[in-house]
């Protein structure tokens, strides 16, 4: 026999014997419409919960609602477009002038709705907000010292507790809509 015919005839004797088998792949079997359960009753739906609207939980009361409540005092309310950019800080570090340097904040979860950019000339910062996605958050002018090299996030803990509060004290309201 030559070569050619013994590995057609393997091939094919492969293909015989292999026919027959399953195969897990394709589309998945259909349940059975009966219980499954041992007994044979059906299972009832969970009952329905009942919400107390006149009671708050605890999640419904921390929750931050813009509309409810007089604006804090010193805050500023920045209302914004998609895509559109607006000058809100200039700071500025002039040695000879015995003040510290005033940098503009936004918090990490903040960074998604808008975006920060700085514009430097010589010893003067102008800082811009651009809306970038739909929502609201806050930001706020803190000392420069504060951050790190980058400007963008707190130094240490500590540093960090002096931004929460300066924010607090003085926040920009930034509502970003379509």
């Amino acid at each position: 026999m030559n070569l050619r015919a013994s590995i057609t005839f393997v091939s094919s004797l492969a293909l015989v014997l292999l026919a027959g088998c399953d195969s897990d792949q394709g589309p998945a079997q259909l349940a059975s419409t009966q219980p499954a359960n041992s007994m044979g009753k059906p299972i009832e739906p969970a009952p329905e919960s009942k919400s107390f609207p006149d009671k708050k939980d605890v999640f419904q009361g921390a929750e931050y609602d813009p509309g409810t409540g007089a604006m804090p005092a010193g805050a500023r309310q920045l209302n914004l477009r998609l895509g559109q950019i607006v000058e809100v800080f200039h700071g500025s570090l002039t040695p000879a002038d015995g003040q510290r340097e005033l940098a503009f904040y936004l918090p990490e979860e903040a960074r998604s709705v808008v975006q920060l950019v700085v514009e430097t000339s010589g010893f003067k910062r102008t800082y811009f907000l651009r809306a970038i996605g739909l929502g609201q958050t806050v930001g706020g002018v803190v000392e420069r010292r504060w951050l790190d090299g980058s400007g963008n996030d707190p130094k240490s803990v500590a540093d960090e507790a002096r931004i929460q509060n300066a924010v607090r004290t003085a926040p920009y309201l930034i509502a970003v809509t379509n």
